[in-house]
C-alpha cells in the first residue's frame, strides 16, 4: 500500500517555495529524518516515507510519500503524518536538523554541478520557466538563508487540511490460482 500527501505550495523560485524545500529535506531525507523515525522505526507503520517539493513556474507541490507496511490501517498512517507535520508548525526544527539540512545541499549542489550537460540543463531551465538563467549561481545561496521562523511561517501557511489532496494506492489482490486437483478436471 502506498499514501501520497500532496499540499499546494507557492510556485517555485520564491522565498516560500526555499523554505518548504528546506522543510521537506529536513522531514523526510534520510534514516534520521522525523517522519522515518516516526513512521518507520517507532511505529512501524511504514517501510519507507519521503517528502519533495515539485517546484514549477505556477502552483508547485509539497509531497509526502509513505509505502505502507502491509497490514497496517492506511487511516493510522496519515494520522502518524499529520503529528508530525504539526509539530512542524508548533515547535521549531532543532538547529542540529537545519545544519544537517544545510550540508545536504551543499553535498547534492556540488555533486550535481560536477556534469557539464546538468549545468546546461539547468541553466536552459531556470532561463526558460524563470528567466533567469544566473538561478544556477544564486539558488544554493537563498536554501542557504532560510531560517527556522521561514520553514515554520510556510509550514503553518500551506501544509493545512483544506490544501492537501490525498491519494491511497492499493496492491492488487493475488488472484486465486487453480490447485493441480482442479486443473486436471478442467483438462
Amino acid at each position: 500500500p502506498r499514501l501520497d500527501i500532496a499540499f499546494k505550495a507557492p510556485p517555485g523560485n520564491t522565498a516560500d517555495a526555499y523554505a518548504l524545500d528546506v522543510l521537506s529535506t529536513a522531514l523526510g531525507e534520510g534514516q534520521s529524518s522525523p517522519l522515518y523515525q516516526s513512521l518507520v522505526k517507532d511505529k512501524e507503520l511504514a517501510v519507507n516515507v519521503f517528502c519533495y517539493i515539485e517546484e514549477h513556474k505556477g502552483p508547485s507541490t509539497f509531497n509526502v510519500t509513505v509505502l505502507v507496511r502491509p497490514g497496517k490501517d492506511l487511516k493510522d498512517v496519515e494520522k502518524a503524518v499529520y503529528a508530525e507535520l504539526e509539530k512542524v508548525k508548533s515547535e521549531p526544527i532543532p538547529d542540529w536538523e537545519l545544519q544537517k539540512v544545510h550540508m545536504m545541499e551543499r553535498h547534492q549542489t556540488a555533486q550535481e554541478l560536477q556534469s557539464t550537460l546538468y549545468r546546461a540543463y539547468v541553466i536552459g531551465e531556470t532561463a526558460s520557466i524563470y528567466g533567469d538563467p544566473n538561478l544556477i549561481n544564486t539558488r544554493f545561496d537563498k536554501i542557504q538563508n532560510v531560517t527556522k521562523v521561514d520553514i515554520q511561517r510556510a509550514a503553518k501557511m500551506y501544509l493545512t487540511g483544506d490544501n492537501r489532496t490525498v491519494v491511497t494506492t492499493l496492491p492488487k489482490p493475488k488472484a486465486v490460482t487453480a490447485s493441480k486437483e482442479d486443473r486436471k478436471s478442467v483438462v
